[in-house]
């Protein structure tokens, strides 16, 4: 049988070297073991303090449900007639909610390269919208439009639109399509 010339393979072949590794590894086990025990026994130094106040807890006020208003459903008939469609896109404006625009300004706005998914939908002024919630402040729909022939590649979209009250009115702060793509079918 060969034997190994490597200086690890001799060094651990020595019955002292293999006494000394193995009180090597004995001192640092207990070593963790001793600073386990302190970390646990004692906590660490940026521990939390009992209390952070004495102040009482404010507690979050729950939103007040209600039904949708008239006027949030002309505000989402306008923003999808005029932003969506792309055909008044400065008609938008005022209803847009600095959410949606992000840091446009007015001038960029209305070049129409806006932050809003154009659909051309042949339904704008009829669909139906669903109600996802409605508060006194904020609400979302869905509302499933359905696109001019020869314009889009897909016939109809489920769109989200979401509301938002700034200064006493509805504005539109959030609109996205709600689409999945279709899971290819096994071969077979």
């Amino acid at each position: 049988m060969a034997q190994s010339s490597g200086t690890l393979s001799g060094m651990f072949n020595s019955p002292r070297r293999q006494r000394q590794l193995l009180i090597l590894s004995g001192a640092v086990l207990l070593a963790g073991v001793i600073a386990f025990a302190v970390v646990v026994m004692h906590g660490t130094s940026n521990r939390f303090t009992d209390t952070f106040s004495n102040q009482p807890a404010q507690f979050a006020k729950p939103e007040v449900k209600s039904k949708p208003t008239a006027e949030e459903y002309a505000v989402m008939r306008k923003f999808i007639r005029t932003a969506v469609t792309r055909q008044d896109v400065d008609a938008a404006w005022p209803i847009t909610h600095v959410d949606l625009k992000g840091r446009m300004t007015r001038k960029q706005w209305d070049t129409g390269d806006i932050p809003v998914v154009n659909f051309h939908a042949t339904n704008a002024n009829r669909a139906a919208f669903v109600t996802d919630y409605s508060f006194t402040d904020s609400a979302l729909f869905e509302i499933d439009l359905i696109a001019k022939p020869g314009t889009e590649t897909r016939p109809h979209l489920l769109f989200f639109i979401g509301l938002k009250k700034q200064h006493g009115k509805w504005v539109v702060n959030y609109w996205e399509p709600h689409w999945n793509p279709p899971i290819p079918m096994a071969p077979g």
